[in-house]
């Protein structure tokens, strides 16, 4: 990455104050970013850390150019989101740091003869793509990744090292799947009949809307007849478990170790956060937030935000918690009461 602030005030819509001619060749926190780094401070209450910030240029809020102003050294570029901004001139950075995209086939790939791979797209190392199976244009499956019968990779798309995408399960366009994950591994589906647990076949498949991101080792159960389903935008954590049939709406955030029993239908823009759970065949409506370690057993109404093994409202929760850290007086006073009662009894 070469840009000069001028260049960056450009690429992130904001406005630059001294230095425009100066060169950013990388990136760093404010407390460690040399001479030629790109730095942010994301909120004017932490302004102060100009003065000892040996960064070329830093992004700021907008509203931090009253008490930067007079600041000498670091060039400042003043935007709507500093982390957003910064996240953009990343993103320059990871065009440098990338290896240069391919297309073609790997001399050890195995792409059956009945399959679509468009010209423009790269079947890595070892990767096996099977019968009916397609892969779009600039898509790209790293080594050791698997596409199965009839199943689908669209434009744009990535499947990191060892990826397992199985039959009839579709991946929309710019997605990112990282390694480990499977997606369409059966639904955890069976019936007890003569005292024995008896499979049920999961012949529903999994569609993976576009835009994307799902983190490593993670399982997306294919449905057990219809579809499992992860809505356009949504981005998946590492170790999550999505069961069959799950619906997940558009721009959702799932965080790592979080899991949704089979049949659970996720609004828009809901947050789950780490190593909570959702039971079965419950709707969660849009704009949720299940924080983290909660337990969900009931439905939730838009807008709702929960904590707790019972998934109890935020408010209400910490109103029990607070009251919980109290019983050992209550408990004190409860014994001191009783015990004067029973005095007055024996002499009344």
């Amino acid at each position: 990455m070469n840009l000069t602030v001028a260049e960056i005030a450009a690429l992130t819509g904001g406005r630059a104050e001294g230095g425009d001619g100066r060169t950013v060749t990388g990136v760093n926190p404010a407390g460690s970013a040399g001479p030629n780094d790109l730095s942010f401070i994301d909120s004017a209450d932490k302004a102060g850390l100009l003065a000892s910030c040996r960064a070329a240029a830093v992004l700021m809020p907008e509203d931090a150019a009253k008490a930067a102003a007079g600041s000498s050294g670091a060039a400042r570029i003043y935007v709507k989101n500093p982390r957003y901004a910064f996240a953009l001139v990343l993103r320059e950075l990871e065009k440098d740091l990338a290896p240069p995209r391919r297309s073609g086939r790997h001399p050890s790939a195995v792409v059956a003869g009945s399959a679509s791979v468009d010209p423009e797209a790269w079947i890595g190392p070892c990767c096996v793509v099977e019968d009916g199976a397609s892969v779009g244009p600039r898509a790209s499956l790293d080594a050791n990744c698997f596409v199965g019968r009839g199943a689908s990779v669209g434009e744009g798309s990535r499947l990191r090292p060892g990826v397992s995408l199985l039959d009839r399960c579709s991946v929309g366009r710019r997605c990112t799947i990282h390694s480990g994950t499977v997606i369409g591994s059966d639904g955890y589906g069976y019936v007890r009949s003569g005292g024995r647990h008896e499979k049920i076949p999961q012949l529903g498949a999994v569609r993976i809307d576009d835009d994307v991101e799902i983190g490593a080792n993670c399982a997306i159960d294919r449905a057990a007849l219809d579809m499992t389903v992860i809505g356009e935008g949504t981005k998946i954590d590492n170790l999550v478990h999505i069961a069959h049939n799950v619906k997940i709406g558009r721009n959702c955030l799932i965080l790592a170790q979080a899991g949704s029993a089979g049949s659970t239908e996720i609004g828009d823009n809901v947050v789950i956060a780490g190593q909570s759970g959702l039971s079965d065949h419950l709707k969660i409506g849009s704009n949720s937030v299940v924080m983290g370690r909660t337990g969900v057993i009931a439905d939730l109404a838009e807008g709702s935000i929960v904590l707790g093994p019972l998934g109890r409202p935020r408010r209400e929760f910490m109103r029990i918690e607070a009251t919980l850290s109290k019983l050992p007086e209550i408990y004190a006073e409860f014994k001191r009461l009783r015990k004067s009662r029973e005095d007055e009894k024996k002499n009344p």
